[in-house]
């Protein structure tokens, strides 16, 4: 479940991702994390998702933006220096270092975020709702190599993601992704009626997908 403020857990570690709501997961069965937003070739990012990793250990992944999707000059040579530090300390705590794709910006061009993440050696996390309908499959083959998980939601407008009404729109790129063998879908939306909605139709997918 998403949330504009985060989730504190044990009053140190937010979390600004939609890997928890606890009238679904329980805190000890957290397996993820999303980072605040951030601008990674800004030095001070090192030090703060460091911390994070230092509270996250013994969980298996951290997804992270490489930057906040605003019209900025991207320094990509910083952006890579920082990324390598902060994945190797990654490495180091068991703890695998996801880049995702956001809609706008230099991460929004799928073969920047793959040449980043080859670069670097992390992994992707496929937002689907960030990219327009006609573009997913492509944008999909272009990283399929790099994908570790992917954000499910119908599509995001206006800054709000929306849920799927059915899986029309969303069935073809479900397909794409499970074919890459990505098996891990995270619900990313705020109410728990369309989480739990969204999850239905999913499962009842995954029952029948080929």
């Amino acid at each position: 479940m998403r949330s504009k403020e985060g989730f504190i857990f044990n009053n140190k570690l937010l979390d600004w991702g939609i890997h928890y709501c606890s009238k679904i997961v329980k805190e000890n069965n957290i397996i993820g994390y999303h980072a605040p937003i951030l601008n990674l070739d800004e030095k001070e990012s090192i030090s703060i998702l460091k911390n994070i990793i230092e509270n996250i250990k013994g969980r298996d992944y951290l997804t992270i933006h490489l930057h906040n999707g605003k019209n900025k000059d991207i320094d990509k040579e910083l952006l890579v220096e920082n990324l390598m530090i902060i994945n190797e300390f990654a490495q180091k705590n068991n703890l695998k270092l996801c880049i995702e794709n956001l809609r706008h910006g230099f991460s929004s061009n799928p073969n920047n975020i793959t040449e980043i993440a080859d670069e670097v050696n992390c992994f992707i996390t496929f937002d689907i709702g960030h990219i327009p309908y006609d573009n997913r499959l492509e944008f999909l083959e272009i990283c399929s190599d790099r994908i570790y998980n992917s954000h499910v939601y119908e599509i995001e407008k206006d800054g709000k993601h929306l849920p799927p009404k059915n899986l029309n729109n969303l069935k073809p790129i479900l397909d794409a992704l499970l074919d890459v063998k990505c098996e891990m879908f995270l619900i990313e939306l705020m109410d728990i009626r369309d989480i739990l909605k969204t999850e239905k139709m999913i499962k009842e997918y995954l029952e029948t997908y080929r």
